[in-house]
């Protein structure tokens, strides 16, 4: 019989989450993991059978947290609004060397693409979802006539997905706050005269 994992599991995942967004997938050894978990390789295949299911778990965490951090900004917004608080939330608000290991998601598309087309294909799904709720909110803004715009709120939503993949790549590159809150005014500037 297996012996039972003793340990924090959502500290684990927590720790484990920040290495995988730190340095990718493939640049994560074992014993790194192990040694940001703080657990024993014992508990580790009590748990998960291997990195790669580890790194599924963590890639659904920061997902789903990325979009509820969307949502819950959705709520009182408009579309372009939406898109402010998304990247100045993202971008702004988080420490530097955050701010520089872009998102764990565009990382993992970026990293995986030729490599692995599951785990890519779970970081657009997740990326995706975003992109859909931003459609929610230009439909909303269409339907109330707070936007004119003669863009359907799919081609908007993925305007702000282009800009934010664009941010995040800029974002790899050492930016002042300044020099990024510029970068992303600008980048809403050009959402908001097509929006």
């Amino acid at each position: 019989m297996p012996r039972s994992a003793e340990f924090d599991r959502t500290k684990a995942l927590e720790a484990a989450m920040k290495l995988f967004w730190a340095r990718g997938y493939t640049a994560c050894s074992l014993p790194d993991l192990l040694a940001a978990m703080n657990i024993a390789r014992s508990s580790f295949y009590a748990s998960y059978s291997t990195k790669r299911e580890l790194f599924v778990e963590c890639l659904i965490m920061f997902g789903d947290r990325t979009l509820t951090m969307v949502e819950r900004h959705a709520e009182d917004r408009s579309a372009t609004e939406l898109a402010r608080a998304f990247f100045e939330s993202t971008m702004l608000q988080v420490s530097p060397n955050k701010v520089q290991q872009g998102c764990m998601m565009v990382n993992t598309v970026l990293e995986l693409a030729d490599v692995d087309s599951e785990l890519c294909e779970l970081a657009t799904d997740k990326l995706d979802a975003i992109e859909n709720a931003f459609v929610r909110a230009f439909t909303a803004d269409l339907s109330s006539g707070a936007s004119t715009s003669h863009l359907d709120p799919q081609t908007l939503a993925a305007l702000v997905m282009t800009l934010n993949l664009g941010l995040r790549v800029q974002c790899r590159r050492p930016h002042s706050p300044a020099e990024l809150q510029h970068l992303i005014d600008n980048s809403l500037s050009m959402l908001e005269q097509a929006a």
